[in-house]
């Protein structure tokens, strides 16, 4: 009696109920881990084909020969955005950064060319044509709009702070001093954009350094402002092919490398690089699976067969 309380206490017996129990938990991982690989492959698209498919896309063109530097782009994101002034956060002057309560900032950079002139630079979110901040999102939190902005939704954050690693420009912070954090970015005033009016940046410019409109047309522009005073622009309109494109484009009087661009980064949209890894891991996963199953049936099967001959003595 003690001894089948005992055999009764460990579980069922029976080889091919236990069997069929291990094997369906086996195939139910394989299941979950195949529910999580990419459906279809990624369509990588050309620089013309991506240009003609953001072409209408909202942006600015930021042109750094007209901004005075007089804050009013700053003081139109925090009050449209309700976001703060907090101390120890500047929006404005050479310690400028953007940070949970600064969306946008106007940065002053000395000097370019040697000429000893002050530039002050309008700094926010970019919106990547091909995002890798939304890339790296694993749930969604950020997210490329049809419209093209790139949005947040701290609803669905989990706080693991990837996008922060992936953005190139350095563009989305985090609230560390907060017990509840979220990541904080400019989303190009997603309401307003996308009931075609202007960004609340672009509308309070006193000195239309900040021109809103659809992609295409305010690259056609920059393009005209260099092609017509090229002793006033460098030949460079920024953000027209860095990462794939970004709908927030510059142009200035001196290299942008003088005010805190880079200007070493690559053409080709970071997720393109990724996925040119990451493409092989639905095989690999598959494969593995396969694999570990098969090791695991395999085992099962010894064990069963030792019981077996235990049980026979």
């Amino acid at each position: 009696m003690v001894a089948r309380a005992e055999e009764h206490s460990r579980g069922p017996r029976d080889p091919s109920r236990r069997r069929f129990l291990k094997l369906a938990g086996a195939a139910a991982g394989g299941v979950g881990l195949q529910a999580v690989l990419p459906a279809k492959a990624k369509a990588v698209l050309s620089s013309d084909e991506r240009a003609e498919r953001h072409a209408r896309d909202p942006a600015l063109l930021i042109d750094l020969t007209r901004c005075v530097g007089c804050g009013s782009c700053v003081a139109a994101c925090k009050l449209e955005n309700e976001l703060e002034w907090r101390r120890g956060e500047p929006s404005l002057g050479p310690r400028a950064e953007l940070a949970a309560s600064n969306w946008t900032v106007v940065a002053t950079e000395a000097g370019g060319d040697g000429d000893g002139r002050t530039r002050y630079v309008k700094r926010q979110c970019l919106h990547c044509l091909e995002p890798a901040c939304a890339s790296a999102c694993p749930v969604r939190a950020l997210r490329k709009e049809p419209l093209g902005p790139i949005t947040y939704d701290v609803d669905k954050c989990i706080g693991c702070r990837y996008c922060l690693m992936a953005c190139p420009f350095g563009v989305p912070t985090f609230e560390w001093d907060r017990p509840i954090s979220s990541v904080s970015k400019c989303n190009l005033c997603f309401e307003r954009t996308s009931r075609g009016e202007a960004t609340a940046c672009a509308a309070a410019c006193p000195v239309k350094a900040i021109t809103f409109g659809p992609r295409g047309r305010l690259l056609e522009e920059a393009r005209d402002r260099l092609a017509a005073e090229p002793e006033r622009y460098v030949p460079h309109v920024y953000g027209e092919s860095e990462v794939g494109g970004t709908s927030v484009l510059y142009v200035s009087d001196v290299a942008f490398s003088e005010l805190g661009f880079d200007e070493g980064l690559p053409d080709e949209p970071l997720p393109d690089f990724t996925w040119k890894e990451t493409r092989l891991i639905p095989s690999v996963a598959a494969g593995l699976g396969a694999a570990l199953i098969a090791l695991y049936v395999r085992r099962q099967k010894a064990l069963l067969a030792r019981e077996g001959n235990e049980g026979a003595r």
